[in-house]
């Protein structure tokens, strides 16, 4: 009797625990579709406080909401936002044709990094496969090892180019599997954004810019981000940035 009444007991705690999350699981579908219903009859400021509403709930930020948002955004004329969701469709779904758009709106309004050029690309690229260049390199790796190591056995020479080919491959590979916590993206968020020179509210202003323009993270001490404007290492708050 008292091992069922345990298992009863326990039930209803897993229930608890999984209950809550379905119900808000449900609700977030739910007003999702109210929000494409709303978006269909172009009821747009209905649609977007839904839609932004919703946007943190939804873990994989899909293509769909991603691109609608966007749309909502450029209507609206704020275009610091547009940029912002396009940026983060490029983690999902880079190509050249998204690109080229967030290099077009930002032309136009002036904003800076948003260059469409190889390395972005490259870089956008492995951040979506990234996943599986690791494990490529890595059995080829294995293989040269192996390779290596059966020459070894067989008392064959290992030619010096060899050699300095397995270190430049190595740190290669050691410098691909850094680059997803080297590389990170930024939008300025505040229309009166303060770049120093040095992190604190002391330090010489290097320059006062608007919201929009996207920035390379390199480190961050405290409540300040270490950042690239201009080819120059500044430092930006954290509050006043939005991360990709």
């Amino acid at each position: 009797m008292q091992a069922l009444i345990n298992k009863n007991l326990i039930f209803w705690i897993i229930l608890g625990s999984i209950l809550p999350q379905y119900e808000a699981f449900s609700a977030s579908k739910n007003e999702l579709k109210r929000a494409d219903s709303l978006f269909a009859m172009a009821k747009y400021s209905e649609a977007t406080v839904l839609y932004k509403k919703n946007f943190g709930n939804d873990e994989k930020n899909n293509q769909s909401l991603l691109l609608k948002l966007a749309f909502l955004a450029e209507k609206t004329n704020d275009y610091t936002d547009c940029l912002y969701y396009l940026s983060k469709l490029a983690l999902i779904t880079p190509s050249r044709k998204l690109f080229e758009k967030m290099d077009k709106l930002a032309s136009e309004q002036n904003l800076k990094g948003y260059e469409f050029d190889d390395y972005n690309y490259f870089i956008i690229f492995y951040r979506r496969y990234g996943d599986y260049i690791p494990i490529l390199l890595l059995t080829l790796g294995a293989y040269i090892v192996l390779i290596m190591v059966m020459k070894v056995r067989r008392k064959e020479p290992i030619l010096k180019i060899h050699k300095i080919s397995i270190i430049f491959y190595l740190v290669a590979l050691l410098g691909l599997l850094n680059i997803p916590s080297l590389y990170k993206t930024c939008i300025i968020v505040n229309s009166n954004t303060f770049l120093r020179d040095e992190p604190s509210s002391a330090s010489q202003v290097v320059e006062r810019v608007g919201k929009g323009h996207k920035l390379t993270i390199v480190g961050s001490v405290d409540h300040w981000d270490r950042v690239i404007w201009n080819n120059r290492i500044v430092y930006v708050r954290k509050s006043d940035l939005w991360n990709i």
